[in-house]
């Protein structure tokens, strides 16, 4: 327990993924999973407990508010009561800005515990006048009304869905903050560079493409670049390929000849040979084979008679 007596901090999450730290006075511990409820600024609300920190002077400066107590039956009634509200004022909203003409797209609407605040999370191209907006609301409502203008990203965050891979979205499942996605991550890679292959419903370029870039990055350092000219073993060759699954590197052929797959060890040994190597030395029995020098035929002196020389001379 700390010199202020909290027991330990608590990240409690909201709808649509927010999130805030909250201190424990206790008596006891709370579980992970456990619906509490809070003290916010003007009012109560309810959040779910997601991770449990020790109370260190760092967490404990980031806190927000604290946790009251476990939510009760009549807490969770109010809270699934506050659902069907929100679908209310949001409908409400949406008219409202029909109404208005205002140029701006609705995402979601998120009410506060007590019904003290209402907040309206919306996206636009441009900055939009909605103090009409909110005058309407307030008086509707009687309730405190904050405007949230959100980015594409956070939209599909708000409203959630599947990706391509058939998984929930990351952002609505687990991604607490945005990373910078790149079309130089998607090079790295050798992807496609279509948009409708490496875009998120967002419109934007997919937050998993930035999971992988840093070993690809590491990893392709090992290789040569395609279209690098090399010699191996003498002979000037052009990387066409890499593979670094596989860790293989593809050359082009000797002349015209076909393209050749080698691994990254056999590559880099050819890389540092200057010249062909030298034939194979023979073995033992081809040795014994190449002493063996074949015997020359004697030539048989022909025997002439005594009149055969006497015509010779």
């Amino acid at each position: 327990m700390t010199r202020d007596g909290a027991i330990e901090v608590l990240q409690v999450a909201f709808k649509a993924g927010r999130k805030g730290l909250y201190r424990n006075f206790g008596p006891l511990p709370v579980s992970n999973g456990s619906y509490v409820i809070l003290t916010v600024d003007r009012g109560i609300d309810i959040g779910k407990v997601i991770s449990k920190h020790p109370p260190s002077d760092e967490m404990l400066d980031q806190c927000v508010g604290d946790c009251l107590r476990l939510a009760g039956e009549e807490d969770l009634e109010r809270h699934r009561a506050n659902n069907d509200f929100e679908k209310t004022v949001f409908q409400y909203c949406r008219e409202r800005v029909e109404a208005r003409k205002l140029d701006m797209k609705l995402t979601d609407c998120e009410v506060q515990l007590d019904r003290n605040r209402i907040r309206v999370f919306f996206t636009a191209d441009q900055r939009t006048d909605f103090r009409g907006l909110v005058r309407d609301l307030a008086a509707s409502y009687r309730a405190r009304i904050e405007m949230r203008q959100i980015g594409v990203r956070d939209d599909a965050r708000h409203r959630g869905g599947l990706g391509i891979c058939g998984r929930e979205l990351c952002c609505a499942g687990f991604l607490e903050d945005f990373q910078s996605v790149t079309l130089k991550m998607v090079r790295t890679q050798n992807l496609s560079l279509n948009p409708s292959k490496v875009s998120g419903t967002c419109g934007r370029l997919m937050c998993c493409l930035a999971y992988e870039s840093e070993f690809y990055q590491k990893a392709l350092k090992e290789y040569p670049q395609p279209g690098q000219k090399v010699n191996l073993m003498g002979i000037p060759r052009e990387v066409l390929g890499v593979d670094i699954f596989r860790e293989t590197v593809t050359v082009s052929g000797e002349g015209s000849g076909e393209p050749e797959t080698v691994s990254l060890e056999e590559f880099r040994r050819r890389k540092s040979m200057t010249h062909s190597p030298p034939p194979p030395e023979p073995t033992a029995p081809e040795k014994e084979e190449a002493r063996e020098v074949p015997k020359k035929r004697r030539r048989r002196r022909r025997r002439t008679s005594g009149a055969e020389k006497e015509r010779s001379r």
